[in-house]
């Protein structure tokens, strides 16, 4: 009695922790929508950062640019033993002699302190690189929303083709119930000698096929959330659970044609911008070919000694101010190359442009057609999915009436299976195809946020 209570005790207390284990992972569980995977996207993947900082950087290089035009104030100190000083000689009849006198100029220690401040007053190529601060700081804005858009479209097909799997399961699991009855009263009827055991096999050996593509399907589903947090920079171990269905998801309206506006994309914008840059660079290479203005301000001190010690005490200053004009003349062919090679540049990019567009719009146009053909493919498989439903149940019932013969059953049952996998492939390339298309568009986020 007392090992009965005591068992009985244990398995209490295990139950309760397991419960409490349960509980727990259930309140860790993240339980997700689309908008709400993609909101964590945009806050946690790595990428955001990477192009964050190249905003930062293009910030940066605004200072940069500014700072040209601010003064320059550099100082100096120099030290110089004089080990071997040069010897001059001077004529003797200087000094009244027939002989040459040799001489030996300055002193042992030299000490040279010197602080100067520079200031431009008229530089071209400093004025045109002030012009590129701006749409420098705009290209990077630029590619950051690409950016934006691309983790955007990356986890919303990893979240579709998760609720694909999702459907396949919920198929599978209706389908295994089904042919469990089904296999429970084969059983029935084999034991008492009505069917063969051939008409038996044949339905266990359906349910076990079914069991095996549930096995598939579920790992399939383990990858597809390994994928998904990937895409939204989730670590691995997070558990994570969709919220959404198939249902719930599928706006399954028709497809409106819209006026598509190649300006508005993404890449049209970037390129656009690089344009401009390119330019600016044109004409910074051109204005090397302008003198340069600037103003200058120094001041400095000397010690000089033959001796080390009394060479440091001994201090005598000196100041100057000035401009600097600095007129090129000839360089090599240097400034002419860099224009040209400039020009070339420009010119590649702009061709490029031209290329872009013609893509761009063959890009959308394909886009309308595959989501104006997965509309209709979706619906027409949703259709036969009703019909194959509807037939196999009828089978089913028939069959169970003794109406029906087993390879009708089967018949109607890989029909219904057929149109399974054809609805749910249809859902996922209609999903697909709707976020391809305001992805050409440059409309993704918006799309995303009005779900």
């Amino acid at each position: 009695m007392k090992t009965s209570l005591l068992k009985s005790g244990i398995m209490a207390i295990l139950l309760l922790g397991w419960g409490a284990i349960n509980a727990q992972n259930a309140e860790t569980q993240q339980v997700m929508t689309l908008q709400q995977c993609i909101q964590y996207t945009l806050q946690n993947h790595p990428t955001n950062i990477i192009y964050s900082n190249d905003i930062s950087t293009a910030n940066q290089k605004k200072v940069e640019a500014l700072s040209g035009y601010l003064p320059q104030v550099n100082g100096s100190v120099s030290w110089d033993d004089n080990l071997k000083r040069q010897t001059t000689v001077l004529p003797g009849a200087i000094f009244g002699s027939p002989d040459d006198v040799k001489v030996q100029f300055g002193n042992q220690y030299n000490t040279t302190a010197v602080v100067q401040a520079d200031q431009t007053i008229y530089d071209q190529t400093l004025i045109s690189g002030l012009s590129a601060i701006k749409p420098n700081i705009e290209a990077a804005q630029l590619k950051k929303a690409k950016n934006d858009d691309d983790i955007i479209y990356n986890t919303a097909a990893a979240y579709y083709q998760i609720i694909s799997y999702q459907e396949q399961l919920k198929l599978l699991n209706e389908n295994e119930k089904k042919f469990s009855d089904i296999l429970g009263i084969q059983k029935l009827l084999y034991d008492k000698g009505v069917i063969k055991k051939v008409d038996y096999d044949r339905i266990q050996v359906t349910l076990n096929n079914i069991v095996a593509q549930k096995q598939v399907a579920q790992t399939s589903l383990e990858l597809s959330l390994n994928q998904l947090k990937n895409a939204m920079g989730m670590a691995l171990e997070t558990p994570l659970v969709i919220a959404d269905s198939a249902g719930s998801l599928q706006d399954a309206t028709i497809p409106q044609s819209t006026q598509f506006d190649v300006t508005n994309t993404w890449d049209f914008k970037i390129i656009s911008k690089n344009i401009l840059l390119q330019e600016i660079v044109l004409k910074r290479a051109k204005a090397a070919y302008a003198p340069t203005l600037g103003f200058y301000a120094r001041y400095g001190g000397q010690t000089f000694g033959n001796e080390f010690g009394p060479a440091f005490k001994n201090w005598f200053d000196y100041s100057a101010i000035g401009l600097k004009l600095n007129v090129p003349i000839f360089d090599g062919l240097r400034k002419s190359s860099q224009v040209k090679q400039n020009a070339l540049s420009l010119s590649n990019t702009k061709q490029n442009l031209i290329l872009l567009q013609n893509n761009l719009k063959l890009q959308n146009q394909n886009a309308n057609i595959q989501l104006q053909s997965s509309f209709t493919t979706l619906q027409s498989n949703k259709a036969n999915l009703t019909l194959a439903k509807d037939v196999f149940d009828n089978t089913s019932l028939q069959y169970q009436n003794g109406v029906a013969a087993l390879s009708d059953l089967l018949n109607s049952d890989y029909s219904y299976k057929e149109a399974q996998t054809n609805y749910v492939n249809s859902l996922v390339k209609y999903l697909m195809a709707k976020i391809e298309l305001e992805k050409n568009k440059g409309t993704l986020k918006q799309y995303i946020n009005q779900l």
